[in-house]
């Protein structure tokens, strides 16, 4: 696997990266204007050369400060705009590659918390093209709504136009976590899947199950999401910027069970140049 995604990747730096480095200081620096502007709305796609030497600079700055509010806008900016449009336009193919080609166990594994706490409503955070939605909905037939919650708003439209899910399957844009704590009912099971909870800052998802726990009885969270190949949970508690995308590499077991979750499900998936971690967790009687 390589080791592109992992957290010490980030701390290797060639000489190229050193130059790089300093000319994105000087431009910060004789830019303060621009700076502060684009650390307040950072830019995923920058287009001139200052941007990206500045947006360079604020990333390596909020690494090292642990400024994870800016990685957070960055990539809400992203996922909203047209970068997230064309990743769902490309990726549906992971629905059967990835989702029903490597996750059957802890399919399987999820069939089994499901039978015995019966969910009537399903929520998914990041739903993209829904199919992961709609499948799981159809194997819940006591269900009684399905919402996937998405913060693209041309996918959404692309989705409630569609005509091919369950009828019981809806589409919202919004982000999830404000959703959440507006809409959250109990006996509900909460799916992120693919790399949802990664763009979320640690103290956002803190807010999110411990709600979830506070309020929300008989509710299960089904999380498959991408961790650094390095990110040992034993020694390392805390959630870091990882990879190509500086998403963040979540201490999962620490975040459900600090949260008053049960986990009663954890595997780790392997691909080509990425690993999964896949947690089933329940709220704690």
């Amino acid at each position: 696997m390589s080791d592109t995604l992992s957290i010490a990747t980030l701390q290797n730096t060639d000489w190229k990266g050193t130059l790089k480095q300093h000319f994105g200081n000087f431009v910060a620096v004789t830019s303060p204007a621009r700076s502060r502007f684009l650390f307040a709305n950072p830019i995923s796609q920058p287009a001139t050369l200052r941007d990206k030497a500045i947006m360079a600079h604020l990333k390596r700055r909020a690494i090292k400060l642990d400024q994870q509010d800016f990685f957070e806008r960055l990539h809400a900016e992203f996922w909203s705009g047209e970068g997230g449009a064309v990743f769902a336009e490309n990726c549906d193919h992971r629905f059967e590659d990835v989702f029903l080609a490597k996750q059957k166990v802890d399919i399987e594994a999820l069939k089994k918390v499901w039978s015995g706490i019966q969910p009537e409503h399903i929520v998914e955070f990041g739903c993209c093209s829904g199919l992961v939605l709609d499948y799981l909905t159809r194997k819940l037939p006591e269900v009684k709504t399905a919402v996937g919650i998405e913060i693209n708003a041309d996918q959404v439209k692309r989705n409630q136009a569609a005509g091919t899910f369950d009828a019981r399957v809806k589409f919202e844009h919004a982000d999830g976590a404000q959703w959440l704590l507006d809409n959250g009912q109990p006996k509900t099971l909460f799916v992120s899947n693919g790399g949802v909870l990664e763009y979320f800052r640690r103290e956002r998802l803190d807010e999110m199950l411990r709600y979830i726990s506070s309020n929300l009885p008989q509710t299960v969270v089904f999380a498959v999401e991408p961790v650094a190949a390095d990110h040992d949970w034993a020694q390392l508690k805390e959630s870091v910027p990882f990879g190509d995308e500086l998403s963040f590499s979540h201490n999962y077991r620490d975040l459900f069970e600090s949260n008053g979750f049960d986990v009663v499900h954890e595997r780790r998936i392997e691909f080509d140049r990425w690993r999964m971690a896949a947690i089933i967790a329940t709220v704690k009687h």
